[in-house]
């Protein structure tokens, strides 16, 4: 079942000469983790603030999230209920004077009884390690504490689907593997993703990987696919994964049967190279 069926979706913003989106086609099913990647400028991030209701659609064909029409006032307001959007910075999203009292923040505007805003509160503390947290203010927390803060907010009310907006962009290294140690939890406990990034390892996550050039879908498919296209990732100004670049020059050399993408699949294919 696609919780995301959108298709010709155009997007222009007001007194630009070219449309951010130009028809753009995305379908992503109940459970799927889905990476969209491409250069600045490319349409990513309209894309995600379109899908979270946070934007009106030009013109569409078919723009259904959720089972609302993103087309309508009533499926606008209704989708931002059902999908919870994460971006850059998290201080933009903090707005509670402590970490417990951020993470009711949500709850409390959608009205839920208090037992219920506690009984949740408690559960996104354990389920993103925040609990010791709980009482410091969000501006004493680090980088990936703000964000993994910000995730919990988000994801404290009930979603079906959470885009994200390069939640890493703003982050050091330490903090940066704390998030995605979150965002790959929830794809396990079967959150359904669609991530906005430009890190090509962030990419190797997930299931699937639309890249967008000039506000048009020109690839979709696995991310192995498109790594081994050399052409293409030039043309979208994008890189390999470090593991993937040396693992490319091996597989050259015949060195390695298959492309490894990560550190571990480099490994692996080194030592069978050697078997």
């Amino acid at each position: 079942m696609s919780l995301i069926d959108v298709a010709g979706l155009r997007f222009r913003y007001a007194g630009a000469a070219d449309e951010a989106l130009r028809g753009v086609e995305l379908a992503v099913d109940q459970g799927e983790f889905v990476a969209v990647v491409g250069a600045n400028g490319s349409g990513k991030s309209t894309l995600a603030r379109l899908l979270g209701g946070l934007a009106w659609p030009g013109e569409a064909e078919r723009a259904i999230v959720c089972g609302h029409d993103l087309l309508s006032a009533e499926g606008h307001l209704a989708v931002r209920r059902d999908v919870g959007v994460l971006f850059q910075n998290p201080d933009n999203q903090l707005v509670g004077a402590t970490v417990e009292e951020d993470l009711a923040f949500g709850l409390e505007n959608i009205a839920l009884p208090s037992a219920e805003i506690a009984r949740r509160v408690e559960e996104v503390l354990d389920r993103f390690g925040l609990r010791a947290l709980r009482d410091r203010e969000p501006h004493l927390l680090s980088g990936g504490q703000r964000q993994r803060t910000a995730l919990a907010g988000v994801l404290a009310v009930p979603r079906r689907v959470l885009v994200l907006d390069e939640p890493t962009a703003m982050l050091d290294p330490a903090g940066r593997d704390e998030v995605l140690a979150a965002v790959r939890d929830e794809a396990e406990r079967g959150l359904t993703i669609v991530l906005v990034t430009q890190e090509m390892d962030e990419v190797l996550l997930a299931d699937r990987v639309v890249a967008l050039a000039a506000g048009r879908a020109v690839f979709d498919g696995p991310p192995r696919r498109l790594v081994a296209d050399r052409g293409l990732l030039g043309s979208l100004s994008l890189g390999l994964p470090p593991a993937a670049e040396i693992g490319l020059a091996l597989l050259e050399r015949r060195r390695v049967g298959r492309l490894p993408l990560t550190l571990d699949d480099l490994v692996i294919a080194l030592q069978a190279g050697r078997a």
